[in-house]
């Protein structure tokens, strides 16, 4: 209580003490009499009567800018900010404080801000670096501006919207190793691949793309036309690969959750550099689905960087569970409970080629691994 008091009296305080100082120069210039005492009274005077006609004065800025080293990066990056904000010309001021209001949960920073102090300059620049970012979409919307007097009886602040967004990735890397495509199996009227490599019938060739696979480039007929030639394959009904993501964290730990999505992440930039774009599919609240070729890579990791846990498991069944009829599906979650079970043996019964993919095992997971060896459902732990 007695610390509110004193936040609230503090400007009157400080008018009391000014008024004292004030009244002791005063009686020392009259008792004391003299050109240094008056001088010394007159001065002070001067200098209080600037410093509240320039405190009073309203602080003019003419445009903001910030300025992000990267729009785009990856979790556990550094960002640079730097603030640059042009005030008018002849600007009278003591001291003016800007500061940047962070976003939350953006990262690690020693301080956002920075004080300048009796400056003629048009503009004010200033820069701060936010360590280790986190994954996400994170949108700066605001900067603050304090300025007052040179005793601190007056201080007036005032707030400048200005959005900047800034999208971060989760973090990932090419795997070295992913498992095969599950056990081989012919559904009927469709077709499962086996590798990643093509391994579908010719149906011709056309002219080169820039863009297509060197491994697909016909050099027999390349030498014939004079023109690179590539083969086009048949493309079957139902044949794919979907990195699907489940959000549901419950017992799970945040950061092993974090490593689920960059676990997705590494899945999905693997499968795109070997040119087997997959489908992929993330569920928050419901399944979000998205065609992942190269140039559209950035859209299925932000759709990862905006995924936030979720303590509603997954559906047992759900429809998009037939749109992955005959396709392997590489299902990532954080945990395991009876509800993936289920999921997965009715995606088993779906016709899916499912494999389970997770960072590591808790005690908890290991009580229905005997349950989906017998669903046939292939595990991937990367830790092990």
């Amino acid at each position: 209580m007695s610390v509110k008091w004193l936040e609230r009296f503090r400007p009157y305080i400080k008018l009391v003490f000014l008024l004292i100082f004030v009244l002791t120069v005063f009686s020392y210039a009259m008792f004391q009499g003299g050109f240094v005492s008056w001088f010394l009274f007159y001065s002070v005077m001067t200098v209080l009567v600037f410093t509240i006609l320039v405190a009073i004065y309203p602080f003019r800025v003419k445009c903001v800018e910030r300025e992000v080293s990267k729009e785009v990066l990856q979790a556990g990056e550094n960002l640079t900010i730097t603030i640059t904000v042009y005030k008018r010309a002849l600007q009278p001021f003591f001291f003016v404080r800007i500061q940047d209001v962070i976003p939350p949960n953006l990262g690690n920073y020693e301080e956002s801000g920075f004080l300048f102090f009796f400056s003629f300059q048009r503009k004010l620049v200033f820069s701060y670096t936010v360590y280790d970012v986190k994954r996400g979409s994170h949108t700066f919307e605001k900067l603050t501006l304090a300025f007052g007097d040179l005793f601190g009886l007056f201080e007036r602040k005032s707030t400048l919207d200005f959005e900047t967004t800034v999208v971060v990735y989760p973090h990932f890397q090419k795997l070295k190793k992913i498992p095969a495509e599950g056990r081989p199996r012919q559904l009927e009227g469709m077709h499962i691949r086996q590798s990643f490599e093509e391994d579908r019938s010719l149906a011709g060739v056309r002219q080169y793309v820039p863009g297509d696979r060197l491994t697909s480039i016909d050099w027999k007929q390349s030498a014939r036309s004079s023109h690179l030639m590539t083969k086009e394959f048949e493309s079957y009904q139902g044949e794919g690969v979907v990195v699907a993501f489940d959000s549901y964290c419950n017992l799970a730990t945040e950061r092993k959750f974090e490593q689920s999505i960059e676990l997705a992440a590494s899945l999905v930039a693997t499968f795109t550099e070997k040119q087997t774009f997959p489908n992929m599919a993330v569920r928050s609240h419901n399944w979000m689905c998205l065609n992942v070729t190269e140039r559209s890579i950035g859209q299925g990791l932000l759709l990862l960087a905006k995924v936030v846990a979720t303590n509603q498991s997954v559906k047992v069944i759900d429809g998009i569970y037939r749109e992955w009829q005959g396709m392997h599906v590489y299902f990532v979650c954080s945990e395991l409970n009876k509800q993936v079970v289920k999921a997965c043996s009715t995606m088993i019964d779906q016709g899916v080629v499912l494999t389970l993919c997770l960072v590591s095992l808790m005690d908890q997971d290991r009580v229905h691994l005997q349950d989906l060896e017998n669903l046939g459902v292939s595990l991937f732990i990367t830790n092990e």
